[in-house]
């Protein structure tokens, strides 16, 4: 693995200091094909590890990523390497990673959201990761900021600061020097020339942790079968639970098109896949797997008789819910206000059973609780009448639930409605 760009060694003269972790990522800039600089990134891995090991696998290659365009599963292989700056708003973010570069594709799966309180959108220079307004939907791409956006705290993971080559970001506000097109697209390509992984905490970092929750990927070798007569082909192969099968074909081995993907809730041996209307003398397919099985997936029951669930803020504040089993129940808040639930449901959002066939030519796979609820008066962080909340388990019975929830409110508490949960079960 000496090809890897993981190196002990800190050859960059930097303003590092042993305050803080000691793992940087110098990322090499050019505009157009012509150098740019480097800038010297900290990376927080201490305070956020899953995103840091994520981020430093696909740099250095690590950690395996599924080629978008082919179906590939790219393995020892750096993925921000040549990837363009897709996106430049020269007063907010400058944002990169796509694997195309539309904006659109990552690395070909997603990971879990993290936070901490002393990582925030302060100010120029932040490292963060993009997503959707989805928990749990980033995957490689990430943005550095350049002004303070606090309203993207605990939306978006913060896992690290620039700490040199500041120059080069400062530039990309000048709109004469960076201009964009109106999709806020550089004209002329910025690009990652390279991504090196350095610092003496390194070696000590294990990317593979099974604390991370971190997904797997790998190829699968299906079973095929081909009916010319009745114009099909079938694959076959066991179904694992909490997977994640990405299906394309290809009739020239050069141009590949995703076809299916295949979410899988349940264990199912022997599973089939057929592809109906078949004609041509020439197919050939791939399959690829995202194994998620290290996240936590509680059922709807979780929440039954005699559980109480409780949300509170990073400045304290606190919302418990007691359901009753028939739609409703009781509520108490720190403040001292209690009532009564005029109505309390549960949906998850990822079955416990069965295979889920979409188009979709990324893996992804949100293990979520939604909950939508009525207090019969205001209260709570939000002091709102109506909710309804994602709820992402970082254990069996605790976790974050999303901000999108409170009535889509932009800002209430300064935490922008992200609280953290925890669940009592019935006894």
């Amino acid at each position: 693995m000496s090809h890897l760009r993981r190196i002990t060694a800190c050859a960059f003269v930097a303003l590092s200091s042993t305050l803080h972790s000691q793992i940087h990522a110098d990322i090499q800039i050019s505009q157009g094909g012509n150098p740019i600089g480097t800038v010297r990134a900290r990376l927080d891995y201490d305070k956020a590890p899953r995103t840091c090991a994520n981020f430093i696998g696909l740099a250095t290659g690590e950690r395996a990523w599924i080629d978008v365009e082919t179906n590939e599963v790219m393995v020892d292989t750096p993925y921000y390497d040549g990837r363009i700056f897709h996106r430049l708003v020269h007063n907010f973010v400058i944002q990169g990673g796509s694997s195309d570069g539309s904006g659109f594709t990552g690395s070909g799966c997603n990971i879990q959201d993290e936070f901490h309180p002393d990582l925030r959108h302060s100010g120029r220079y932040m490292l963060s990761m993009a997503k959707s307004s989805f928990p749990g939907t980033g995957n490689s791409q990430f943005f550095i900021t350049l002004t303070a956006t606090p309203f993207l705290d605990d939306k978006h993971s913060v896992f690290g600061e620039i700490i040199a080559g500041r120059d080069i970001i400062d530039g990309f506000t000048n709109s004469s020097i960076y201009p964009t097109d109106g999709s806020d697209k550089p004209i002329t390509p910025i690009t990652m020339d390279s991504v090196t992984i350095s610092g003496p905490s390194l070696a000590g970092f294990d990317l593979h942790d099974p604390a991370l929750e971190l997904h797997t990927i790998r190829a699968v070798n299906p079973i095929p079968s081909r009916n010319s007569a009745a114009s099909t082909f079938v694959v076959t192969f066991n179904r694992q639970a909490k997977h994640d099968y990405i299906y394309s074909y290809s009739f020239d081995l050069a141009s590949w098109t995703a076809f299916r993907n295949i979410l899988s809730a349940d264990t199912f041996p022997g599973y089939t896949f057929t592809t109906t209307g078949l004609t041509a003398n020439r197919f050939f397919t791939r399959l690829a797997v995202v194994d998620y099985s290290a996240l936590e997936n509680p059922e709807p029951a979780v929440l039954g008789t005699g559980s109480t669930i409780t949300f509170t803020t990073r400045s304290g504040s606190s919302l418990t819910l007691a359901p009753d089993g028939a739609g409703g129940g009781t509520w108490t808040d720190s403040d001292g206000d209690s009532g009564a639930m005029t109505s309390f449901s549960v949906t998850d959002l990822a079955p416990q059973t069965g295979d889920f066939i979409s188009s979709a030519s990324q893996a992804f796979y949100l293990p979520l609780l939604r909950i939508n609820f009525a207090l019969d008066g205001s209260g709570g962080p939000a002091n709102r009448t109506t909710h309804q909340l994602n709820l992402d388990f970082r254990s069996p019975l605790a976790g974050w639930s999303d901000g999108q929830g409170w009535n889509s409110i932009p800002q209430i508490d300064g935490v922008n409605f992200l609280h953290a949960f925890s669940i009592t079960p019935a006894p």
